[in-house]
């Protein structure tokens, strides 16, 4: 009998406390049955530590990580493991991320797509494999085929990757950056990983996007829409359009991933709850009273823990603060530049905080419309000037 095989990566910085991130409530709603196999993995720096420099050490990681892809490569393989020990032809993958989390997820599938899942009792040739993969990426646009891509898909045949689908990816604010050092200059680059903004092996992609996040190292990792879907990797003409959302939320990076203490994550459950309708409708199973009382807000008297409802109007945080400020005034290269208000000179501008740019199609939760009728001073300067929300379509 087939089954669902689930991953849930956290990302860097969230800690497993009370302050949980939508990927740890997402994990403690799901159902975890024999035909449900789930695997929550918490990512770096996210272990509560005792004292003032333990937690200090962990932050500097936790920004070094999400700066440079720092131990992505570890978070990816622990993933992909679980998958070759418990999937067999015919499972169903889901995988779900925050964050870092949510670009480790979509390495996995990736790395699904370029050498298959290993046989249980190879799966200590993945990080070969991973490899294999990586060196196939660039920071340079690359051919359709290269030699790097085949040698990748050779690995893959010779170890016996088993060809699989990705029937859902759902992820919370994709961010990362993978820095690379360069032999032919002094300052290294940034490296985009193949097959992680289009890949054919993905049925149904859902991404919640923070509309009020502007930190230079949290920028949006996009997924390139429109795009195809493969249901057989040997049979091009097999391909149908692949299911994709993108939906824009009100908040910053953590008002939409979640990880502020409870009593502040009113604007939180709102992507929580989406990505919640999402995945049942592609057929993961939860826990209804759970999902009554964490994503909802409807506690228990007699309960142990005490959870907000979804509130359009509930506090937005302020994540560029204090030291995130100093990046802000380093010159930034302009053709990553997103708000043409910032002015370049020699090719170069300062970021000072600039909003991310939505196109005009971008598809707005309707809490944001809600959120404005309810805070006077809520007009985000980076919003189309006609918006469609979600409640239109």
């Amino acid at each position: 009998m087939s089954k669902r095989i689930v991953i849930c990566c956290d990302g860097t910085g969230n800690e497993l406390n009370t302050t949980m991130s939508n990927v740890l409530k997402f994990y403690r709603i799901l159902e975890k049955t024999p035909e449900q196999r789930v695997l929550y993995t918490p990512g770096i720096g996210t272990l509560n530590q005792d004292n003032t420099w333990q937690r200090l050490r962990q932050k500097v990681r936790s920004v070094f990580g999400v700066a440079t892809g720092y131990g992505l490569d570890d978070d990816v393989l622990e993933a992909y493991d679980f998958l070759c020990q418990h999937w067999e032809r015919g499972d169903r993958i889901y995988l779900l991320g925050f964050s870092r989390g949510a670009y480790t997820v979509r390495v996995v599938a990736a790395l699904v797509e370029t050498i298959g899942i290993l046989p249980p009792d190879q799966r200590n040739l993945a990080g070969y494999g991973l490899t294999a993969y990586k060196k196939a990426s660039g920071d340079k646009p690359e051919p359709l085929v290269s030699a790097e891509l085949q040698t990748a898909w050779l690995f893959g045949n010779v170890a016996g990757g088993r060809p699989a689908r990705i029937e859902f990816i759902g992820v919370w604010d994709t961010v990362a950056s993978i820095i690379v050092p360069r032999g032919d200059r002094l300052i290294p680059s940034l490296q985009t990983l193949r097959f992680t903004r289009t890949n054919a092996a993905v049925k149904t992609f859902r991404q919640a996007i923070s509309i009020d996040e502007r930190r230079r190292m949290f920028r949006l990792n996009r997924w390139t829409s429109p795009q195809s879907y493969r249901p057989d990797p040997y049979d091009k003409s097999s391909e149908t359009p692949q299911d994709i959302l993108q939906v824009w939320f009100a908040g910053v990076h953590a008002d939409v991933g979640g990880g502020y203490p409870e009593s502040a994550s009113g604007l939180a459950k709102y992507p929580l709850g989406w990505m919640l309708d999402e995945a049942q409708a592609a057929g993961l199973t939860f826990h209804a009273s759970l999902r009554r009382s964490i994503a909802d807000g409807d506690t228990s008297p007699h309960g142990k823990e005490t959870f907000v409802a979804p509130n359009p109007g509930a506090e937005l945080h302020r994540s560029l603060t204090g030291g995130w400020w100093i990046l802000e005034w380093l010159p930034k290269r302009v053709r990553w530049r997103e708000w043409p208000a910032r002015r370049a000179l020699w090719g170069w501008y300062l970021p000072m905080g600039e909003p991310r740019r939505l196109p005009d199609d971008a598809l707005i939760h309707f809490s944001v419309r809600e959120r404005m009728a309810q805070v006077t001073d809520y007009r985000p300067v980076n919003l189309p000037t006609a918006p469609c929300f979600t409640d239109d379509r």
